[in-house]
């Protein structure tokens, strides 16, 4: 499951086809997605700073840290999560010449995007009560109901290996169509009587390289995991060509609309403004 960016894309195309996933060693160049994890934690670092936390810290020390925010303020931790999934950084890498051309090189003629991206942040002290940890036994087309033939692209921010909640899937299992689901805070879990638990295969990947499966494919994160943070990001494609896709009038199940009634009773006030407009004054 391993191939070079010059493999023919035939070759490439088969074998996906087969195994329903793709793994490409070295895709991407990993000091720029160390500067993407950095972007990440400036979010989470400017609500730690809010809090009175030690938000200017690198490394396991920021991981800690975030941990402090989780438990002291988990309204902040949650909204500096949602906002990562919207920097520009990380818009460009989904939307980047490179990647669309693999893309399209496994038979997305058109790649158009389905919903936006994703970044997973996964560790043992941040467990979210009432909520999901780690995804389980899933297949992204239920929740996007595209293109019969679209893609999601996975990669690791940080090293995920067998010990660090790496990507598990059933290969083959996109051949088995739409698959019955049960229960479950995630929403989507593959009904369990209906898989085979013991033949999942874990992916070891380090950051750079480069993960595309078939949304059919069943696949869960693993559950073992030292300390610290497991980060990782994905974006998801349909291919505007797929005649069912045509069809069905490019189906969206995603909901996006504004809430009517503001957010924070109050504000802003023409104070809240003057500060902002007030010449050099303001800080922007």
């Amino acid at each position: 499951m391993t191939y070079s960016r010059d493999m023919n894309d035939a070759t490439r195309r088969r074998q996906f086809h087969e195994e329903g996933l793709v793994v490409f060693r070295g895709y991407f160049d990993p000091a720029s997605l160390a500067e993407l994890v950095d972007a990440f934690r400036h979010v989470f670092r400017r609500q730690m700073q809010r809090h009175g936390l030690a938000g200017d810290l690198s490394g396991a020390a920021f991981d800690r840290s975030l941990a402090d925010l989780f438990r002291t303020s988990m309204p902040s931790y949650l909204a500096a999560a949602k906002v990562t999934q919207y920097l520009p950084a990380l818009h460009r890498l989904g939307v980047s010449a490179d990647l669309l051309t693999t893309v399209t090189g496994l038979g997305l003629r058109q790649p158009v995007i389905s919903t936006r991206p994703v970044v997973h942040i996964i560790s043992e002290a941040l467990k979210v009560p009432g909520g999901y940890h780690r995804t389980p036994p899933h297949q992204d087309w239920r929740s996007v109901q595209g293109s019969l033939d679209g893609v999601v692209a996975w990669l690791p921010l940080v090293s995920a290996g067998l010990d660090n909640a790496p990507l598990e899937f059933l290969p083959g299992s996109h051949r088995n169509g739409l698959l019955p689901t049960e229960p479950h805070a995630f929403g989507n879990r593959v009904r369990s009587s209906v898989i085979d638990h013991a033949a999942f295969r874990a992916i070891e990947a380090e950051p750079g390289d480069l993960v595309i499966f078939s949304m059919f494919l069943v696949h869960r994160t693993g559950a073992a995991q030292g300390e610290g943070v497991r980060w990782a990001a994905s974006f998801r494609y349909n291919n505007l060509d797929e005649p069912s896709f045509v069809a069905r009038d490019y189906p969206n199940p995603y909901l996006y609309k504004p809430r009517d009634d503001l957010l924070v009773d109050g504000f802003p006030t023409r104070a809240d403004l003057d500060r902002v407009f007030d010449g050099d004054k303001g800080d922007g």
